[in-house]
């Protein structure tokens, strides 16, 4: 009875299956005419990420979003206050050694005119010597007063040579705390758009890190990615249909 149920069942499922495959229907598969692609709009060119160089407070926002800045436009300014009382030292320093300099170039100028002045005498005693008109000790006396002061005029210079070195590292720190001080200022490095200010008056900004978004003053334009399986169906020129969302023209 078991085997009678079983293959009748089995009769029944073959019968289902035939109808199945006789009920299909073949679809055609159309050719594909639209390829349609997300896109966004943006400017010729790109976006521009302005990192600021140096970290501080943020003391003035001179432009907002959608402004049109030229190259050298201020854009924001931070803190500067470290900076400008480390240059206002680094003035008063070189002020001093430049004064320390001239001082010391005036003293060698006077030297050599008592050193030649020296040398002279020195010449008229060696001639008088040799006369007999005057002693050797007077001769020895005035070499020696013609030696130590060429002594004093190569160590004066020595000195001078040495104060010269040090203008040049309090020159080059001016330099640098100068070129400090100009990077809290931060301006547009060309011709653009503001398309978005991320820091508020009073905020911290970090070294290297994004301030402002800003767009070259170029025309607009439309970046979309189209699956690779329609790339073949692309050509440079091809006109395409732009929508926007939720504009139903």
């Amino acid at each position: 009875m078991k085997k009678l149920f079983i293959g009748c069942f089995l009769i029944l499922l073959l019968v289902g299956c035939g109808n199945k495959t006789e009920n299909r229907v073949s679809v055609e598969v159309s050719p594909v005419t639209v390829a349609v692609g997300i896109g966004k709009i943006v400017p010729q060119g790109g976006v521009s990420k302005l990192a600021s160089p140096v970290a501080g407070i943020v003391v003035e926002i001179a432009v907002a979003t959608g402004d049109k800045v030229k190259s050298g436009d201020l854009l924001l300014t931070l803190d500067n206050t470290d900076a400008s009382l480390a240059l206002s030292e680094i003035n008063s320093r070189l002020v001093t050694q430049q004064k320390s300099i001239q001082s010391a170039e005036l003293m060698k100028e006077q030297g050599l005119t008592r050193l030649r002045e020296k040398e002279r005498k020195l010449n008229d005693a060696r001639e008088l010597f040799d006369a007999g008109a005057v002693t050797g000790e007077n001769v020895r006396n005035l070499q020696n007063d013609y030696d130590l002061e060429k002594q004093g005029q190569e160590k004066l210079q020595n000195d001078i040579l040495l104060q010269e070195s040090q203008l040049r590292e309090i020159v080059s720190q001016k330099n640098m705390r100068s070129e400090e001080l100009s990077r809290t200022s931060l301006r547009a490095p060309m011709d653009g758009i503001v398309l978005d200010v991320l820091p508020k008056k009073g905020e911290a900004v970090n070294r290297y890190e994004t301030y402002m978004m800003l767009a070259p003053d170029a025309p607009l334009i439309v970046q979309a990615e189209i699956d690779e399986m329609f790339s073949n169906r692309l050509a440079l020129g091809q006109s395409c249909e732009i929508r926007v969302a939720g504009n139903p023209q």
